[in-house]
């Protein structure tokens, strides 16, 4: 669920969430569930009280995505709003994704989605000028390691991406 709710945050334009969203509420598939006066459409306090760590994930994505314009581009993303660091374009077997969302301040944000069932050792870009990077996001990691709102530094040029997971790393 962290990966997806990461996907949906750097996504340009307006995220689209659900009522329960927050801690996981799931409505078992059914995308028309306005009718049901049943715990489908119920608020389930109980399972918000329970993942308090996924809601807490999910508010700290929020603040990040309110407070860096990297993520709220008017118009489409052009080649100097992002690099791609993807070399496998034609593998259909690859399941790595990485790229840098560049900020005209040199705030860049490199992100990377590893939905492989083994872990990958990214080759990191180099960060702007006078910059370094940060880890905020390691999804992999137990909260509240999982979201550093002000980043944990000492990223080296590589980075071991764990199996279905994603990182988000901040330029400093």
């Amino acid at each position: 669920m962290k990966n997806f709710h990461l996907a949906l945050m750097i996504s340009q334009g307006t995220p689209m969430m659900l009522m329960g969203d927050e801690y996981g509420h799931t409505r078992y598939g059914n995308n028309n569930s306005y009718g049901h006066d049943t715990a489908i459409n119920n608020f389930q306090w109980t399972q918000l009280d329970a993942r308090s760590s996924q809601f807490r994930f999910f508010s700290e994505v929020i603040k990040f995505r309110q407070t860096n314009k990297v993520f709220r581009h008017e118009n489409f993303l052009n080649k100097s709003d992002v690099t791609w660091h993807e070399h496998n374009w034609d593998n259909f077997d690859s399941r790595f994704l990485a790229f840098t969302l560049h900020d005209s301040k040199g705030a860049d944000v490199y992100l990377a989605f590893n939905a492989h069932d083994f872990i990958v050792k990214a080759q990191m870009p180099s960060p702007p000028p006078n910059r370094r990077w940060f880890r905020v996001v390691d999804t992999n990691l137990a909260s509240p390691d999982d979201f550093v709102p002000g980043g944990v530094p000492g990223i080296s040029s590589t980075y071991n991406i764990a199996p279905y997971s994603s990182i988000l790393l901040e330029a400093k």
